[in-house]
């Protein structure tokens, strides 16, 4: 029984940010009418950032669209604006749609090669939503490949957690053993689909992770090779 489905993460292994989200924050406050320093916008994100990050660790709680407002509020109250739920919103929606993202060069021949070989794509993301991921996604232009998208805030689970990699099994109608996940970080991706009971790599493609005993490349079209091993 050989592996079916290729999982793959989102952010840092398909995508990445052409913009740091500061500057798109700050250009949306200024389209609002508020004239603000670009630096003390980063400073505001930043710290904003580290309040959501301690936070998290605290609660428990999942990156979502509630959190993700949450972080605006404060990121506006840190820089001193006068803060309502219907801006923090606003710019919410004005930022996912004004985020820029690419795919890496070697993304789309990786996933031409995996769809020939017959293995049905999908990815499993901590993102704040499925509307995030499908966005973000179809904006570098690769959305059509994927036949399933598990968002960590539409789910209610963040990798390294073992039931985001369950909800994708159910979704996809194939056991665990039968899937195999490719992400670029160790923990959340590697350890946690292994740990899940799926067949993991680890794309690496900085060299962070030499020292890992993980099944790792350095470029997503290494991944076709090692997936046929599997089967």
């Amino acid at each position: 029984m050989g592996v079916e489905v290729v999982s793959l993460d989102c952010g840092d292994t398909l995508i990445y940010r052409v913009r740091d989200h500061h500057l798109v924050i700050f250009d949306i406050l200024r389209s609002l009418g508020y004239e603000l320093d670009m630096e003390r916008v980063r400073y505001g994100f930043e710290e904003a950032r580290l309040w959501w990050r301690g936070e998290r660790r605290r609660t428990g709680r999942v990156w979502d669209e509630e959190a993700r407002i949450s972080m605006i509020e404060r990121m506006l109250s840190i820089i001193g604006l006068s803060c309502t739920r219907g801006l923090a919103s606003t710019i919410g929606d004005l930022w996912l749609e004004r985020a820029e993202y690419r795919a890496y060069d070697d993304v789309e021949p990786a996933l031409e090669t995996l769809k020939s070989l017959g293995y049905r794509l999908i990815v499993i993301s901590n993102s704040s939503s499925k509307r995030s991921l499908e966005v973000n996604l179809r904006r570098a232009g690769i959305l059509g490949y994927f036949e399933v998208l598990v968002s960590s805030g539409s789910v209610g689970y963040e990798k390294p957690h073992p039931e985001i990699f369950r909800i994708a099994s159910r979704l996809c109608h194939v056991q665990l053993d039968r899937m195999v996940h490719i992400g670029n970080d160790y923990e959340d991706d590697y350890m946690g689909a292994s740990n899940a009971g799926m067949n993991a790599i680890l794309l690496d493609r900085e060299g962070r992770y030499a020292d890992k005993n993980c099944i790792r490349v350095r470029r997503l079209v290494e991944v076709s090779r090692i997936i046929e091993k599997l089967c």
